[in-house]
């Protein structure tokens, strides 16, 4: 049997319910038997009615987030194992689209260092300036929907790509209670509390720190591909990691200089 768990409604109900127990366990204490009493009871009589109210509100989500969390894994830890033999060591760097004619959003993964030169439009690049493998990132599903049905628009301003972030998170895609995202120089920091796809990010973690920063999971590669096509700058994925005891993924990112 799957209880509800403890959201924001169920959290409330409990309280109300509480306060009616009080309410009602005042005026019999008291045993005044005046109109006071008889609003005691009235008040907890409504509170524990708006308690059942928000109760109903707090079922457990139709899908088991513990299920759901893992359908990406699997397929993200495949490519990094593929491309470690290929001797592809580098971590994820994100060209946005209208950069060297491209049409679309693209993730690299370069055999070592990439220092942003131009690529061609293979999957397989080589060459002495740059090498490794180009492909559309894992979000690139989840992109296109954004912008067919919700219209997606990516600002330019930083402080409105910081904002867009929060809501495409916590309103749009709800995976997470709050995200938080700071720049300082060339750093990008992004901060996702409450995750609810932490399962997800801790199976791939647990096969190698490497596979977040090698083909980061759709969320991630969300996020980095608005920045990306925002600044209009290559953005490059330094580190991503949960917390152990807390829903907590925090992730950083390098914007490439002109």
């Amino acid at each position: 049997m799957k209880f509800p768990s403890l959201n924001p409604h169920y959290r409330a109900a409990l309280i109300l319910v509480i306060m009616a127990g009080v309410l009602v366990t005042t005026a019999i204490l008291t045993n005044r038997s005046d109109f006071t009493s008889a609003m005691l009871v009235v008040s907890g009589l409504v509170c524990l009615l708006t308690g059942i109210f928000f109760a109903t509100l707090s079922v457990s989500d139709p899908l088991d987030l513990r299920y759901m969390s893992l359908l990406p894994v699997q397929g993200s830890i495949n490519l990094v194992r593929v491309c470690a033999d290929l001797g592809i060591q580098g971590n994820a760097c994100f060209i946005p689209k209208g950069r060297d004619g491209r049409t679309r959003t693209m993730q690299f993964l370069p055999v070592a260092v990439y220092n942003g030169t131009h690529l061609p439009m293979e999957s397989f690049v080589t060459g002495t300036d740059a090498a490794g493998l180009l492909t559309e990132p894992s979000c690139a599903p989840l992109l296109h929907l954004l912008n067919e049905r919700e219209h997606l628009v990516i600002p330019a301003d930083m402080t409105a790509l910081h904002k867009l972030i929060r809501e495409l998170g916590v309103e749009v895609l709800e995976v997470a209670e709050r995200v938080d995202s700071t720049h300082e120089g060339e750093i990008v920091t992004v901060t996702m509390e409450g995750y609810r796809l932490i399962d997800g990010c801790r199976a791939m973690t647990q096969e190698s720190p490497k596979c977040c920063i090698a083909n980061p999971c759709p969320v991630c590669s969300l996020f980095l591909s608005v920045y990306a096509e925002g600044m209009g700058k290559i953005i490059q994925i330094e580190r991503c990691a949960p917390e152990a005891k807390k829903p907590t993924v925090k992730a950083v990112f390098t914007v490439f200089p002109e």
